[in-house]
């Protein structure tokens, strides 16, 4: 009795105990995990810095495949630009040219978020030096193959519908193209594709897949009173009842001398956790008179892909407008009938007045410069997806009088999003001039009698020379073609080609001077 107050005492002051100890305990751990949570991007950054030193040391002894994989989780784990600097150039020496110009954009984006300048500059530097060189795959994918459910792969990521028939950066190597539809037999092809290089991989119309097409004969109803009072299926018997279990492996499945089928669907299977046919029903199985299953239809033919739709071989057309200006140093012509006109000069006998003609006179011109407007045009043959060879014609309107017609052999190739021609070209050029003066030949052999002088100058009245004069002459010379490639639009149909913008600096020799054109054009070349 003494120790019941006592006892009564002990447990109440334990039970106030209680929730201190709970509190305390709340208060340590929220503690704990204020400092989990300091502590663990802390130890992230400095993992990050170790795997960032790492892998620019092996960037400098060039273990660049050691290198970029310590690189890439340094900035999963702490992502600045620094580090992303040192991927994209680990992968541009990995010769992945494509990854490392995304992550230069990329660059270029947080950069100019940060304010930083001059990294962004950089970025932009580096990015477009790659952009020269960087490989492009296009996936072609004509209406035929293109049927409900169809995905397309690229190295196994799916490629978006949207994309199919456009150009994309890819890194130099070897990849993995793959097809597959409902129904249908997969399909896949492996393209090696270098620096610089486009290609086209197309994707066939897939052949139909005679086995995944057959489909099991729908069973026959029986009549219900054939229904077993048993789930085991015998001889001519029907499936199970419900509630009794299909019957499985060894418990009561029809051997294959009894004739007993796997019920079709909708027949009668066997539902999750259900038992084979409903009530009234029984899986039949084929009827001995019944007539055999027709043969599944022929498998298409699978078409060939083809590699590219810049075949060797074939006919290369561009054609496009042209615009530039045409300049003119000749110094000397015609312009027209000279014969009103005659000039002096001295013999043995005393003074000769010789009347003028083409063949003793010409005209001397100012130097002329003018715009001109016209086209161009070039047609020939691929001799490699890369070198083109054929023939180039320029010729165009001269505004103020004049004009150019030239043409000649001309070979194009491509590096990268450039191809660089060269061509001859001869045809005539005219220009509007201002006409200086005329002059005539002194016959060689009275030359000593007239101070050494082979021309002297015609005397004509004073306006009767007219203001300015078109003066032509054939010339010979040639150009170097630059063109960049504004859209590569490769594809199956003969729209194939690629949008091309150029510059042809032009300079010629006239029989009577130089001639210079600086044609700029816009065109489309067709593969």
């Amino acid at each position: 009795m003494l120790a019941s107050p006592w006892r009564a005492r002990r447990r109440g002051s334990c039970l106030e105990a209680l929730p201190r100890a709970g509190r305390c305990c709340a208060r340590l751990a929220g503690v704990a995990f204020a400092l989990a949570l300091a502590v663990s991007p802390g130890l992230a950054f400095a993992q990050a810095e170790a795997l960032l030193d790492e892998g620019k040391s092996l960037m400098k002894k060039g273990k660049v495949a050691e290198a970029c994989p310590k690189l890439e989780e340094s900035y999963r784990l702490s992502p600045r630009s620094a580090t992303l600097l040192a991927l994209a150039m680990c992968h541009e020496k990995q010769g992945k040219i494509a990854t490392a110009w995304s992550e230069y954009i990329d660059l270029g984006a947080a950069a100019r978020k940060e304010g930083n300048k001059r990294l962004e500059a950089d970025a932009k530097a580096r990015g477009a030096k790659l952009e020269l060189s960087l490989p492009r795959l296009t996936l072609s994918v004509p209406r035929a193959a293109a049927i409900e459910g169809l995905e397309v792969t690229l190295d196994g990521a799916p490629v978006d519908g949207a994309l199919w028939g456009q150009a994309r950066p890819i890194d130099p190597g070897q990849h993995k193209v793959s097809a597959n539809a409902p129904g249908r037999k997969p399909w896949e092809k492996s393209v090696t594709i270098k620096r610089g290089e486009r290609k086209t991989v197309a994707v066939p119309a897939l052949a139909k897949d005679a086995s995944a097409a057959a489909q099991p004969a729908p069973a026959a109803e029986a009549p219900a009173s054939a229904a077993p009072e048993k789930g085991s299926a015998g001889a001519g018997d029907g499936a199970a009842e419900p509630g009794k279990g299909a019957a499985g492996a060894g418990r009561g499945a029809a051997a294959p001398e009894k004739g007993a089928v796997a019920a079709a669907p909708g027949k009668g299977a066997a539902g999750p956790g259900k038992g084979a046919a409903g009530p009234g029903k029984a899986a039949a199985g084929p009827e001995p008179d019944a007539p055999p299953a027709a043969p599944p239809a022929a498998e298409e033919q699978e078409p060939s892909s083809g590699s590219s739709p810049r075949h060797t071989g074939s006919f290369v057309i561009q054609a496009g407008v042209a615009g530039g200006a045409l300049i003119g140093l000749m110094d000397s012509g015609s312009f027209g009938d000279l014969s009103a006109y005659s000039y002096s000069y001295n013999i043995p006998e005393g003074e000769l007045i010789a009347p003028c003609d083409d063949e003793v006179c010409h005209a001397s011109f100012d130097p002329a410069i003018g715009p001109f407007a016209g086209g161009e045009a070039f047609i020939g043959v691929a001799l490699s997806e890369d070198l083109h060879l054929g023939a180039r014609v320029l010729g165009g309107y001269r505004f103020g009088g004049g004009y150019l017609a030239v043409g000649g052999p001309s070979v194009s190739m491509r590096l990268g999003r450039l191809w660089l021609g060269l061509s001859g070209l001869v045809g005539p050029v005219a220009q509007q001039a201002k006409v200086t003066g005329i002059k005539g030949e002194i016959p060689s052999e009275v030359v000593h009698l007239n101070y050494g002088r082979s021309e002297v100058a015609v005397n004509a009245r004073e306006g009767s020379l007219p203001e300015s004069a078109l003066v032509q002459t054939l010339a010979f010379g040639g150009s170097v073609d630059v063109s960049l490639v504004l859209a590569d639009l490769p594809s199956a149909g003969w729209t194939s080609g690629a949008l091309l913008l150029s510059v042809s600096p032009t300079i010629m020799k006239g029989l009577d001077g130089w001639v210079f054109a600086a044609p700029a054009s816009l065109g489309y070349r067709f593969y």
